[in-house]
């Protein structure tokens, strides 16, 4: 059974994630090899799955500014893709974006990652223009959802 919750930013399993995530988008937008994604605001939330004992996914929310959280390193063990573990993790990304007290997410993805696009798309996210600093990447996909109280 897979859990989902909070962990401390430097849990060796979401180290180990958000390493691998990083190893998959390298190639991908032709990166340098030493490529590290910037570090996340100190208020941020980040969330792990854990299926038997090992990290299978992650991601994390970081408070934008008032009434609006950013998803942040959203990442699913290949293993585990098609499982419907993606929307979990983003279920639960909503639900503490709105504990944060936001009323809006936003998220960027790239132009060479179609199923985080059709993910985010069918989970209601729009198309927006790119914020900062992703609207001086030409290959950065923007999107935003109104959040709901569920």
């Amino acid at each position: 059974m897979i859990v989902v919750s909070v962990c401390p930013p430097d849990d060796p399993g979401l180290l180990a994630l958000v390493d691998a995530m990083t190893a998959e988008l390298v190639p991908l937008y032709g990166l340098p090899p030493d490529a590290r994604p910037a570090p996340l605001a100190r208020d941020a939330r980040h969330l792990l799955a854990i299926d038997g004992g090992k990290a299978v996914g992650c991601c994390a929310v970081q408070p934008l500014g008032p009434g609006v959280c950013e998803l942040k390193r959203m990442y699913v063990d290949p293993a585990q893709r098609g499982t419907g573990l993606a929307v979990r993790l983003l279920e639960r990304a909503e639900r503490t974006a709105l504990d944060l007290g936001a009323e809006r997410m936003r998220l960027e993805t790239g132009i060479r990652q179609p199923a985080a696009v059709r993910l985010y798309e069918r989970a209601g996210y729009r198309p927006i223009p790119a914020y900062p600093p992703h609207d001086r990447d030409p290959e950065s996909l923007c999107f935003e959802k109104t959040l709901r109280p569920s």
